[in-house]
């Protein structure tokens, strides 16, 4: 919400909200500063809604017109907040012994009457009511203003502050944190039903300076918030191969928030996805009209409080991977529960990504994007990845699986002969794509051959390994690294630090390759990862690289964070499961040897955490078990009980219908 000086007389304020000085919880608190100067003066700030002007957010309290502008109001713009029982919040003063109102609504309304003085006022007068003041100590407290019984229906004042001199004879400095609005059970549970995107990472709680030399220290404040497309399209296939019934309603959940995104651009039509969203509601606050369309997306980013600005996050610029994959993911939703938004939505992905086409020799393409998108001055880039082409030809093959239409076959035919001259005969793999040049030409620059040409390979085109059989071995030698204490592979050739979500990828291609010694160690390596403790790790989600500041050979680096898209990797990992298209490895039974009494040792690799019968039979149609088994990691061993004869026996395995 704004902040708005409610300075009746001469007073002098300060608000800043990310000031550092002992928060209660998290990085930062907001510190409020009034200062007595006359002995009578007095005033206090409210956190409100605004109205949008243009593209300047400025104090709206209920009249008309909006001050200062030639804008009509007509209808109220506040919050529906109905279903709030009570607000807390978290305060200490610099001294202790602060006299300090705090209170909700009372926008447009006389504070002592409550009687309304706009057309369109807060739905209830202030409340508690003017006078009513919370003492502060030196600690920080938490304090409760009850909301039961109002009306909250319209609420632009949604929390405030106002002192007074003669209650603050030296003035008072004091800190707020953790201001939160308190749910009835039935409203908390509608509001986690609404779709919403996850953020991308878990960061640490410190503030770094964004604007000092060191970069490398920024992503705990910058990507605090944000919600990259790639890691929630990512969220969104996990969901749906864990499949449990929560599971499923999670991947709907983000699936209806890339409709919504699609649906409602701030500058856009066309259905294309940006390469990030802000985490949580999906549009901006009522009476925030963009480009005069209601209901847009906010940004992804961070505000600074000296001078005041938002700072936008990977939103300017369209990436033609990152809306490959939000296909990919709309793809498996629509396959899941069917009807006609998922597939609208894809359709619309689908046509934009066509218009990065580009026919000409020697490297006909899908082009890398759009940079600076909304200018004036937009720029097409030049260059042709190979990883958005392998991402490409896997949507545009399911597309043309489910609907038949020929333009998605010719497109994914365009994609796989870009992705075919890309490989490189001499180190045996693929390369990471074209400069973007005049003339183009293949991208080989020291330090960008990324792993992921590679994994990625193996599980888009099914047929990969067929014409290159010795594809894996090309980032066993270029990638495998060891760091950290960990043994894994890096995103590119430097060997500087252990890639998580990388590894992830390789053990899923590995799990489709059959190469299952290779899946299990790395597998192990992922659960450990996952253990990293606290400050770096959360026990829960895998961190993208082993270190902080490991080096892609592009524009930015891989961080000690428990990270969405590396935590994803690892559960198709753990799974076998191929994102692409949604399937699991295959389950197959290979015989490893006789022991010295001719008993068959048989091993059967199947999904993680699944029961499985092995069945025996002489002869293809009668089948008898030979034993039942689960396995973490997805190999049983089985022995059959009867020493071998002359005639052939035959194996299958089954998975049992009771198994998790």
């Amino acid at each position: 919400m704004r902040t708005q000086n409610l300075q009746k007389r001469v007073a002098d304020l300060e608000f800043r909200q990310m000031s550092t000085n002992k928060p209660h919880s998290g990085a930062t608190c907001t510190q409020c500063t009034f200062t007595n100067l006359t002995v009578m003066n007095n005033g206090g700030f409210y956190f409100m809604n605004g109205i949008l002007s243009g593209l300047a957010p400025l104090p709206y309290f209920g009249e008309g017109n909006l001050v200062g502008t030639s804008m009509i109001i007509t209808n109220s713009t506040g919050y529906d907040l109905s279903g709030a029982t009570q607000l807390t919040f978290w305060a200490r003063g610099e001294q202790g012994g602060e006299l300090i109102e705090f209170f909700v609504g009372g926008v447009g309304r006389d504070p002592f009457s409550g009687v309304a003085t706009q057309p369109f006022p807060d739905s209830m007068p202030r409340f508690p009511l003017a006078g009513t003041t919370f003492t502060l100590s030196t600690d920080w407290q938490q304090f409760t203003i009850d909301l039961s019984g109002q009306n909250l229906t319209n609420i632009m004042g949604g929390f405030a502050w106002f002192a007074e001199a003669t209650k603050n004879p030296q003035g008072a400095t004091f800190y707020l944190d953790d201001i939160v609005y308190e749910l009835t059970p039935a409203r908390q549970a509608e509001q986690l039903n609404e779709p919403r995107f996850i953020r991308s990472y878990r960061t640490r709680a410190v503030q770094p300076d964004v604007f000092d030399a060191n970069k490398d220290d920024d992503i705990d404040f910058v990507l605090r918030e944000v919600a990259f497309t790639y890691d929630n399209a990512l969220a969104m296939l996990a969901f749906l191969a864990d499949g449990s019934a929560d599971s499923l309603r999670r991947a709907r959940l983000i699936g209806d928030a890339f409709v919504q995104v699609a649906n409602h651009d701030r500058t856009f039509t066309d259905g294309r996805i940006r390469t990030a969203y802000t985490s949580g509601d999906i549009t901006l606050p009522p009476g925030w009209l963009v480009h005069g369309k209601a209901d847009t997306v906010p940004a992804p980013g961070f505000y600074v409080d000296n001078p005041p600005r938002f700072f936008e996050v990977e939103n300017t610029d369209i990436d033609t991977g990152n809306n490959a994959w939000a296909m990919i993911a709309l793809l498996a939703l629509h396959k899941q529960f069917g009807g006609t938004n998922y597939m609208t939505a894809t359709r619309n992905v689908g046509n934009f990504i066509q218009t990065m086409r580009s026919d000409v020799e020697p490297f006909p393409s899908f082009r890398g994007g759009i940079q600076a998108a909304e200018a004036t001055n937009a720029v097409l880039r030049t260059y042709a990845s190979t990883e958005h082409n392998l991402d490409i030809y896997a949507a545009f093959s399911e597309m043309y699986r489910l609907t038949g239409e020929t333009q998605w076959l010719d497109g994914a035919s365009l994609a796989l002969r870009f992705i075919e001259l890309m490989w490189d005969d001499q180190i045996g793999g693929y390369l990471t794509g074209t400069t973007g040049g005049s003339p183009d030409a293949r991208n080989q620059a020291p330090g960008q051959f990324p792993l992921d040409t590679h994994s990625w390979n193996v599980l888009a085109v099914p047929d990969v390994l067929t014409r290159h059989p010795r594809l894996l071995d090309c980032p066993e030698h270029y990638h495998r690294t060891q760091s950290d204490g960990f043994d894994g592979f890096d995103f590119n050739d430097d060997h500087d630090g252990v890639w998580f979500e990388g590894s992830a990828q390789m053990a899923v291609a590995y799990a489709f390759a059959g190469v299952d010694s290779r899946v299990d160690h790395l597998r192990t390596t992922l659960q450990t990862a996952q253990q990293i403790p606290l400050p770096f790790g959360d026990g829960l989600g895998v961190p993208a690289a082993s270190h902080d500041g490991v080096t892609s050979g592009f524009s930015f680096k891989l961080f000690l964070r428990p990270h969405i898209g590396a935590t994803a990797w690892n559960l198709f990992a753990q799974m076998g499961f191929n994102p692409y298209y949604q399937t699991l490895r295959p389950v197959h039974v290979a015989l490893i040897a006789f022991d010295v009494g001719k008993h068959p040792q048989l091993m059967l690799v199947g999904e993680p955490g699944k029961d499985y019968v092995l069945q025996k039979s002489l002869d293809l149609l009668y089948w008898v078990p030979v034993g039942t088994n689960s396995s973490t990691l997805g190999r049983i061993g089985f022995q059959d009980p009867v020493p071998a004869t002359n005639r052939a026996a035959f194996y299958r395995a089954l998975p049992l219908s009771n198994g998790p």
